[in-house]
């Protein structure tokens, strides 16, 4: 598992040549014969973000393994590949050596120059394989590597990245876990890699080969069974290891194999005949040992000559039991307990231990319900493995750290994983290999009614440039968020933190993105437009032909959408200064749409409103409100002129409404006509409108719906508002104090606002769930999410 971290951090240094041509060879076959770990990058940028942002890696950043791996981030940004990526760990402990694997293209490293990264390489076949050892680089053959010779067959392209490890590096996680040297574990495992800022799943495959023992090939030919053991497992234990069979003789037999014993075909094991899961439960650095039994009645029978009661506690008979190295002796390695003598039983349970405290201890968090099975944070854990193992293994904080201190081999003493509550390690016997399991999951307090939680926050490579907003996931009809930073890359989260990808676009986004349905078959898109590009990309970050469109003037407004008759017929309006253009979604222009440019600038974001069945295109230009048909023709004139403040136009009470640089509202009907109502609003003020709820802000006073809230002075974002679940918010932050607020429709505070945030919010239920999100900027190059429980 060291190896593992040191070949996350290596997976950062990057390098490149000059050569290309058309591959033959997968890059699997050129992993080197010593390799120990590789990691397979499907996609770079996802992968970068999710080591930065998962809470629990940043809680080794003490270790020696993660301070490695935070000096090699810097280089990753050299390499510009989509194809996959191999990282090989060949490495010594203190020194690690690895080479790195991946198609050959002539922009693969861009402009960097080769000499300055340090790294030796040769191309195979075009296929680049750099490596900062000479050694790994001249034994570089094509070849079919015995550990990793099915890699790329049983990895998953839709992972951000995989992990394969050989037999090696397999059984030093065996030998964390299991008290007794495993010797080997597998002969290799490969996991496809899942992680978000709270959590790490691993899904793959271990093969075990008939060659020479391996401890998974102890349940070869078993049927993994349901574990149960968790039923009589108190919260307070520090885990569990339960094992599961459909037949014991074949496990009794595989067992003897492994640790190259003679079968003693004279034993007496009625006991176990009747059982289909055994485990050990971790409790204060001493275990009991549980038998999960089909036939209670049978078991009890075959513990016939066990029956000399010790004491009764709650109404259960504590008994003893005579052969204290009885488990051990059968199942070795997989039971620690060498000296268990006494037991008790508990419905389908028989709890073996060499304590009557410990025993007590089983029957009164049983009895009173407080066990994992019954635990909510233990469940949720659970929902992310298979109700069948037929090797199972759950860790409270206390067992985790003895794991990975184990794995890593080294002292991680000071790492705090108390967030972590229920981590589990899973194997399930299958045809010909195991499937394997892994999750490490922050544990949510659940927030209590009326309060204000941190879901997650997202780190991005730079500084923050556009407010985060939610975007509809179609797939699963939930929301993401869209975000731009300074360098003008543009980043999809999916509602759980994780990176989808990262997109580097020509300019900065005007306004907000907007959601199509080109095709009109449910799949949406991002549509928004940069001062030279209408974009429209798919759910996958890539661009949908013929767009981008590209300009040479400079477009002055965000981009606007109108579907007039709600038909997905859109039209993408385009102002540049004094002109505004049209097109459809094959990105030509609409003939039938003429506007007669005038010599003022458009000053506001053309938009769309339907009233009484017609419709309406509205904008700024000069003093003037211009009001059009579809035709870009004028529908209504406004004869008299207006001092148009900063802020849009928006459609309040069926009428055009802004307000002045005097702070008046402004409306102009049907017809044309203006009226003006003095708000007393000064000079510097905003407004926010739906139909029917005007918002204004001036100084320190709110405004919602003739209803005022005065606040402390600062510098206030313009007010927005949002209508969920019949009711409307109204939200505004602070940008001097970094404090986000939340009204109702009565201008009253929402309980437990303000809280800290750096820009305007975005406000919708974002999961299944029943509760409010809303997403901020956090640090200068941080999102955050918040839950409204």
């Amino acid at each position: 598992m060291k190896h593992l971290l040191y070949a996350l951090s290596i997976c950062f240094l990057l390098v490149g040549c000059n050569h290309s041509k058309r591959s033959t060879t997968k890059i699997t076959q050129l992993i080197p014969e010593t390799a120990t770990v590789v990691l397979s990058i499907n996609n770079i940028e996802t992968f970068k973000s999710d080591i930065k942002n998962n809470s629990f890696l940043k809680k080794l950043v003490t270790t020696i393994v993660y301070k490695d791996l935070l000096n090699s981030l810097e280089y990753l940004t050299y390499l510009n590949s989509t194809n996959t990526v191999l990282i090989c760990f060949n490495g010594s402990k203190n020194k690690p050596n690895y080479s790195i694997i991946t198609k050959y293209s002539d922009s693969l490293f861009g402009n960097k120059n080769l000499d300055s990264l340090n790294l030796h390489h040769r191309i195979i076949d075009s296929i680049f394989i750099g490596s900062p050892s000479t050694v790994i680089i001249d034994s570089i053959i094509v070849t079919k590597n015995s550990d990793f010779k099915t890699l790329d067959q049983v990895t998953n392209t839709d992972a951000s990245f995989s992990i394969s490890l050989n037999e090696n590096i397999a059984s030093q996680f065996g030998n964390s876990v299991f008290t007794e040297n495993t010797h080997a574990f597998a002969n290799w495992v490969t996991m496809d890699a899942e992680i978000t800022p709270d959590q790490i799943n691993l899904n793959g495959v271990s093969i075990a080969n008939d060659t020479t023992p391996r401890l998974i090939n102890v349940f070869k030919n078993t049927i993994p069974q349901e574990n149960k053991i968790q039923y009589v497992t108190p919260e307070s234990s520090d885990g569990f290891i339960s094992f599961t069979y459909n037949d014991f003789e074949t496990i009794y037999n595989h067992i003897a194999e492994f640790n190259q014993q003679t079968i003693d075909t004279t034993a007496n094991n009625e006991l176990l005949e009747t059982i289909t899961e055994v485990g050990e439960i971790y409790m204060n650095n001493k275990t009991v040992v549980v038998l999960k039994s089909i036939d209670a009645f049978s078991t009890k029978e075959a513990l016939s000559d066990q029956q000399n009661v010790l004491s009764s506690f709650r109404n259960v008979e504590i008994m003893a039991f005579d052969n204290p190295e009885y488990f051990k002796t059968i199942f070795n390695p997989l039971i620690s307990a060498d000296s268990v003598s006494k037991y008790i039983n508990i419905d389908a349970f028989f709890v073996f231990a060499n304590s009557e405290q410990l025993l007590q201890d089983i029957i009164t968090n049983f009895q009173n319900g407080t066990t994992l099975a019954n635990n909510s944070g233990y469940l949720n854990t659970a929902l992310s493995f298979s109700d069948e193992s037929s090797l199972l293994i759950v860790a409270n904080p206390t067992k985790l750290k003895h794991i990975l201190g184990g794995a890593f081999n080294e002292n991680i003493t000071n790492v705090n994983f108390k967030d972590y509550k229920y981590s589990a390690f899973q194997f399930v016997q299958d045809d010909g290999f195991v499937h394997v399991n892994a999750v490490i999951k922050k544990n949510k307090i659940r927030g209590q009614q009326n309060t204000i939680t941190e879901a997650f926050n997202v780190t991005l490579d730079a500084d923050i440039l556009t407010n985060p907003q939610f975007v509809i996931n179609h797939r699963n009809k939930q929301k993401d968020i869209v975000v731009q930073d300074v360098n003008n890359n543009l980043y999809l989260i999916s509602n759980t933190g994780k990176v989808i990808w990262k997109k580097q676009l020509r300019g900065a986004i005007l306004g907000t993105i907007q959601q199509v349905d080109l095709y009109k078959n449910g799949r949406l898109q991002l549509a928004f437009a940069t001062p030279s590009r209408v974009y429209i990309l798919d759910r996958n970050g890539k661009d949908v032909a013929p767009f981008p469109l590209k300009f040479n003037d400079k477009i002055t407004q965000p981009l606007s959408v109108f579907d007039y008759d709600n038909k997905k017929n859109y039209r993408f309006v385009v102002t540049q200064n004094n002109a505004i253009l049209m097109y459809d979604k094959k990105g030509k222009s609409i003939n039938g749409f003429k506007y007669k440019k005038t010599s003022n600038n458009i000053t506001t974001q053309p938009k769309h409103f339907r009233i009484n069945n017609k419709d309406y295109i509205v904008f700024a230009a000069g003093n003037k409100m211009m009001i059009l048909n579809r035709k870009g023709q004028s529908r209504i004139t406004v004869k008299e002129t207006i001092n148009f403040s900063d802020n849009e136009i928006f459609k309040y009470k069926d009428k055009f409404t802004t307000t002045t640089t005097k702070g008046e509202l402004v409306q102009v009907n049907l017809k044309g006509a203006v009226s003006k109502q003095s708000l007393n609003l000064s000079s510097n003020h905003v407004i926010e409108t739906t139909n029917k709820t005007l918002v204004t802000f001036a100084e320190n006073k709110l405004t919602i719906k003739q209803k005022s809230q005065e606040l402390d002075f600062g510098n206030y974002t313009t007010p927005k508002i949002f209508y969920l679940n019949d009711k409307i918010y109204v939200s505004l932050t602070d940008l001097q104090t970094q404090k986000v607020y939340l009204f109702d429709s009565q201008s009253k505070a929402i309980h437990n606002f303000p809280v800290y945030g750096n820009s305007i919010i975005d406000l919708a239920n974002i999961d299944t769930d029943s509760n409010l999100e809303f997403v901020t900027k956090g640090e200068s190059n941080s999102i955050i999410v918040y839950q409204k429980n």
